[in-house]
């Protein structure tokens, strides 16, 4: 073989070995591709939270509107504040928050406590389906309530024949059914969630959102019934609410909000009280003897409640005593009165 040959040989040898290096090498590195280096992290000034803050003083005992709240930035963020001013609306302030001071959770009152107008108590009642229109009853709804009375007769014994069923309390507001309660505003203070989108009409997805909501509603499988109903009763009621959920049974009948005619129990013969009102009042004391809060502190009895005791009497104040009119003495003199003797004035 000629010398020209076997060096060209050994060039393409030489070469070839020098292209499978190259090739080796960059198989290993598209394996393993370099890192790419962590931009670095701006320095940037702390975090701001918002929280609900007084834009203007605020006095204890205030119920809280939006014109009187903002939002402002904080450093820090507290468990005990508010993130938003919806949160807030519709609280009764407990203490004296001056302008620019947070709102903390714990200085506002909220409940059904601040549904109640003056001279209402929220009272509790037992209820079943019977008695509350089939669980059709919900917070905000007006019921009347009904009363199913036994007849009493002597010894605690039950007469028939003196079975009665009449209204006893009209248009009253409820605040409470089962679990379910009206607040003055929302529980929490996130925002509210997305509307679930609706499913197509006909699809498999809509019939398992109409089974979902049908197995969730009340009086269904998986669910506690509503045992009792919170009712706002004005204070000189609620004794005979109470006599008669203890004595017979409660029943609630719905009616709609718009209805506002309600019994008038002026016209018939109010119960004698437990408690007589003291003799010997004045005209200011035998008026407020008539006082919501009096009247319930008076109490009333079963037989009351049934309409077989005593009516009570209007309590009548003592008329004014009037001067005793005298005669003029004789001959135009000066008389002397000592108690009940008279004897005229000698002239000089």
């Amino acid at each position: 073989m000629p010398k020209a040959i076997r060096i060209t040989a050994a060039l393409l040898l030489a070469l070839a070995v020098l292209l499978a290096i190259l090739a080796f090498g960059y198989g290993r590195r598209s394996m393993n591709p370099p890192q790419a280096a962590a931009p670095p992290v701006p320095t940037t000034a702390a975090q701001r939270h918002e929280q609900v803050v007084a834009s203007r003083a605020l006095t204890a005992g205030t119920p809280l509107s939006a014109d009187g709240l903002t939002l402002a930035g904080s450093d820090e963020l507290h468990s005990d504040s508010f993130s938003h001013v919806s949160a807030v609306v519709g609280g009764v302030l407990l203490e004296d928050v001056a302008a620019g001071q947070p709102i903390r959770r714990s200085a506002v009152s909220r409940g059904i406590a601040l549904a109640l107008n003056p001279g209402e108590r929220a009272i509790a009642v037992p209820v079943d389906e019977l008695a509350s229109a089939g669980n059709r009853v919900s917070p905000g709804d007006y019921v009347d309530v009904f009363m199913s009375l036994p007849g009493i007769g002597d010894a605690g014994s039950v007469r028939q024949d003196t079975t009665q069923a009449r209204l006893l309390l009209s248009r009253q507001r409820v605040l409470g059914y089962g679990d379910r309660d009206m607040l003055a505003g929302p529980h929490t203070d996130a925002p509210l969630p997305a509307e679930t989108p609706a499913a197509e009409p006909g699809s498999r997805a809509e019939s398992i959102m109409a089974r979902s909501s049908s197995g969730g509603s009340a009086g269904s499988p998986g669910t506690q019934p509503a045992r009792t109903a919170v009712l706002a009763v004005q204070v000189d009621m609620i004794g005979r609410l109470l006599l008669g959920a203890q004595s017979g049974k409660l029943f609630l009948a719905l009616r709609n909000p718009a209805d506002t005619a309600v019994a008038d129990d002026g016209i018939f013969a109010a119960p004698a009280p437990v408690l007589a009102v003291r003799g010997g009042l004045d005209g200011i004391a035998s008026e407020q003897a008539g006082r919501p809060e009096n009247q319930a502190f008076a109490g009333i009895d079963l037989g009351g409640l049934a309409g077989t005791g005593t009516a009570a009497r209007p309590h009548r104040p003592a008329p004014p005593s009037r001067p005793v009119s005298r005669p003029a003495p004789r001959n135009g003199g000066i008389e002397i009165v000592r108690g009940t003797q008279t004897a005229p004035l000698s002239s000089p």
